[in-house]
């Protein structure tokens, strides 16, 4: 049974739009080609990838900016698939280090967003960082406070 695409189910996008940013996309057309079997399944899993990774909360009107982000994350996809699974298996595994040239790899983060799509969907992002900064101490000041005298202690 083919994957069909749902435009707010299951994809921001039809394939004919995919077909479209795809033509207008430089390097697209060694992974991307119209009427592809590959192009369907790559629409609905970027967009299931986006939607349950954690990171985003999106409106539930899609803007071009998601719709862009949906057909970069398929291209990723398409370009990568085999080799993200192989190393999300190994992930999986809590595996440190393989391979011939020594990959290392970190504990599981979940599903790989490239940059170009986290950029994309930079305004949707659900979680933010934070920052540390050093504070000063003023050893001149003087305080009553005296932390271990103020202690209660057992007997």
């Amino acid at each position: 049974m083919a994957a069909t695409i749902t435009v707010g189910t299951n994809s921001w996008v039809t394939e004919a739009e995919g077909n479209t940013y795809m033509e207008a996309r430089l390097g697209a057309g060694d992974y991307w080609t119209n009427g592809a079997a590959d192009n369907v399944p790559a629409l609905i899993t970027a967009y299931n990838w986006l939607v349950g990774c954690g990171k985003y909360t999106f409106p539930t009107t899609a803007v071009a900016a998601m719709k862009s982000a949906q057909c970069e994350m398929s291209l990723f996809l398409l370009r990568n698939s085999p080799d993200i699974d192989l190393r999300m298996g190994i992930q999986a595994q809590y595996v440190v280090e393989a391979g011939v040239v020594k990959e290392k790899y970190r504990t599981p983060t979940g599903i790989p967003i490239p940059p170009t799509v986290d950029r994309l969907l930079q305004s949707y992002q659900s979680e933010s960082p934070f920052h540390i900064f050093d504070i000063e101490r003023d050893e001149e000041q003087t305080t009553s406070y005296n932390a271990p005298s103020n202690l209660t202690r057992d007997p």
